[in-house]
């Protein structure tokens, strides 16, 4: 959470606990540490337990991700950019761009090594950028879903399969003024998903509380076809027990479409003794939190949410220290204490909840920490032709055929697909594998069923590996 959002002088930054279907094997841990007036990284061999300090430097106020070998932190409030940190490369930093100033940056999502989303809580509109070059691909705007203020604060973001979630506050002078929402958008087409189809017009997901101020942590189906489950801490308003940990359910990406809802609080701030800053669970043992009570002690618990019970305090250091907790997926719990005085990272058994080590040194206080594999190459930026390309429509607007052309750079498999301003598919043009080169496709303006389309604005979508490329057309 950033600072900008708190009525304290001092940062929340959540934690990251993305689990996914297949477990790659991490081996380090990055680590963000700051005091407020500078930044750096530092990086925990997982092996040794051994810290290595102040690798980098960040800004005083940042937020990071890992994707296909790189670090990717959003230097917040003030400083307005992603700066991309290549750990192959002696943790060189290989571009740094704006994301607008004043925009006050919060996340990154990743589409593809050439697509991207970032938040921004000074701005009504989702950002997609070209993240291998910085370049501006476009904007989302979510202003229809913003408070009276007219800015709906967008916050953490979320992938599941093509679909983008996005926590939107609603806070006016950083209290909450509404209900949170998340957005869902379909990557494919850059369009708000219709959450619900069962109810007219474009539905989003409405949380059960206020402030939802944590990341997500999103937990795959047990089973193939088994819904999906996200959680998310609705802090709402600071020093009442009103918020808790909000469970959104997702039908599996690979089932049929369906409603995507908020199941109610899992777990409630009165049950957990204080306000929810940090959430974290993998789906296999039972979750845990940071809580912060009124006299603004935090605190690490686990608890059950079969129940919603609290079920232990595991570490309770007294202040407000705790800033960041997250699973390295090897079945060890990494906690953040950002103490001034003794400021480090201790190392939790997730299961048995037994303290494994600890402090271990970190510098400057920790603040966030993620998991990545060592000597994983980074896709090469490219400077030649796009992987993939999809010539204007023509004619457009279009009455009766459209024509475009299919290009690619190497054979390769590739979708392409007709959606509508609601992000619903409306027609597939072609799926599956093509040689090297340019190839024509036509639209006839019908959907799947041979039926014709109503006139508008619809949106063609060609996705590769790598790299998607829209065009809009249309139809009168």
């Amino acid at each position: 959470m950033p600072r900008s959002r708190l009525p304290f002088l001092v940062a929340l930054p959540v934690l990251l606990a993305l689990a996914s279907p297949a477990r790659a094997v991490v081996t380090k841990g990055y680590i963000l540490t700051t005091d407020y007036t500078s930044g750096t990284l530092s990086v925990l061999d997982l092996a040794t337990l051994a810290v290595t300090r102040d690798v980098a430097v960040v800004s005083p106020d940042p937020f990071e991700r890992w994707y296909q070998g790189l670090l990717y932190v959003v230097n917040r409030h003030g400083h307005d950019n992603v700066q991309v940190i290549d750990p192959a490369r002696g943790y060189v930093t290989v571009r740094q761009f704006s994301v607008g100033n004043g925009t006050n940056p919060q996340d990154i999502a990743f589409a593809s090594s050439s697509k991207a989303y970032v938040s921004r809580l000074g701005s009504p509109g989702l950002l997609i950028v070209d993240p291998s070059t910085g370049l501006e691909l476009g904007v989302i705007s979510l202003a229809a879903w913003a408070d009276a203020d007219g800015n709906p604060e967008a916050a953490h973001l979320a992938v599941v399969g093509d679909l983008l979630f996005v926590a939107l506050g609603r806070l006016a002078n950083f209290v909450p003024a509404d209900t949170g929402l998340v957005v869902v958008v379909d990557m494919r087409a850059d369009t708000v998903y219709d959450a619900d189809p069962l109810t007219p017009g474009t539905q989003v997901v409405r949380l059960r509380g206020l402030n939802p101020g944590t990341d997500f942590v999103v937990l795959p189906g047990a089973d193939p076809g088994s819904d999906w489950h996200l959680y998310i801490g609705c802090t709402g308003n600071w020093g009442a027990l009103d918020g808790g940990i909000d469970d959104i359910v997702v039908p599996a990406p690979d089932g049929p479409p369906g409603t995507i809802r908020s199941a109610g609080f899992a777990i409630t701030e009165a049950a957990l003794g204080g306000d929810v800053l940090d959430v974290i669970a993998d789906g296999r043992g039972h979750p845990y939190a940071i809580v912060c009570d009124a006299a603004c002690n935090t605190s690490l618990v686990s608890w059950d949410p079969g129940t919603g019970d609290l079920l232990a305090t595991l570490y309770a250091p007294g202040g407000y220290s705790l800033l960041d907790a997250a699973l390295d997926g090897q079945g060890c719990l990494h906690v953040c204490s950002s103490s001034f005085t003794t400021p480090g990272l201790l190392v939790y058994a997730a299961g048995s909840d037994t303290c494994l080590a600890g402090l271990l040194a970190t510098g400057m206080p920790p603040v966030q920490i993620v998991f990545g594999q060592e000597g994983v190459a980074p896709p090469p930026v490219g400077s030649g032709e796009p992987p993939v390309a999809l010539g204007p429509p023509a004619p457009n607007p279009v009455q009766a055929l459209a024509c475009m052309e299919l290009t690619l750079a190497e054979p390769g498999a590739v979708r392409v697909e007709v959606f509508d301003l609601a992000g619903r598919r409306v027609r597939s043009l072609a799926n599956g594998p093509f040689a090297a080169g340019t190839t024509s496709l036509d639209w006839d303006l019908t959907d799947g069923s041979g039926r014709r389309v109503a006139a508008g604005v619809y949106l063609v979508r060609a996705v590769t590996e790598g790299a998607t490329v829209t065009r809009r057309i249309v139809v009168l």
